[in-house]
């Protein structure tokens, strides 16, 4: 056989390298189309607290609705039945996870970090922590505007927060849906 002729087995080899290709090609899109479909099942499996951790951790940012606002940060505490929200300008929004109306994002994560899990957990003892350092807040109601003031009691049952008019409010814990700074 001279040296300028191909051997007869080189178009069959390239016939089962291209083959090879192609199968592999399709293993390639077949893995990521599992891995898509086992991260819509684990996501779709998961609670709404342990979806905000989730997403604080890879430093999504997210917008919240939540009673009467738009929220926009990322998650910085996840603890009990309370979540933190940080935003852009820093401001933290403790927010009753159970009165999110919804969350939206884009699936793309920042640097990761990990989330607060400590305290507070509940939702008197965000309430108490902040009535105990005397910061003017804001307290987001489920039903009705939000109310600015500083907590003058914390029960077990509700809040009395004095406006900036003077006039006192009683608010029942079931009412309240975030708590953040003076706005």
């Amino acid at each position: 056989m001279s040296q300028n002729q191909p051997a007869p087995f080189d178009a069959e080899t390239r016939q089962v390298e291209r083959l090879a290709q192609a199968l592999r090609l399709e293993q390639r899109t077949y893995l990521e189309q599992a891995e898509a479909a086992v991260a819509d099942t684990e996501a779709a499996g998961t609670p709404l607290d342990l979806r905000l951790m989730q997403l604080g951790n890879r430093s999504v940012e997210i917008s919240v609705e939540v009673a009467d606002r738009q929220l926009r940060g990322r998650i910085t505490h996840v603890s009990g039945d309370l979540a933190a929200l940080e935003t852009v300008g820093g401001d933290r929004f403790v927010l009753v996870i159970d009165r999110i109306a919804a969350v939206r994002f884009r699936n793309e994560a920042g640097s990761p970090r990990a989330v607060d899990t400590g305290a507070p957990s509940t939702l008197v003892a965000e309430l108490r922590r902040v009535w105990n350092t005397g910061e003017r807040c804001t307290i987001g109601r489920t039903a009705g505007p939000a109310v600015v003031g500083d907590l003058t009691a914390v029960t077990d049952g509700h809040v009395e927060i004095v406006d900036p008019q003077g006039v006192h409010w009683l608010l029942v814990h079931e009412a309240i849906a975030w708590i953040g700074p003076k706005v």
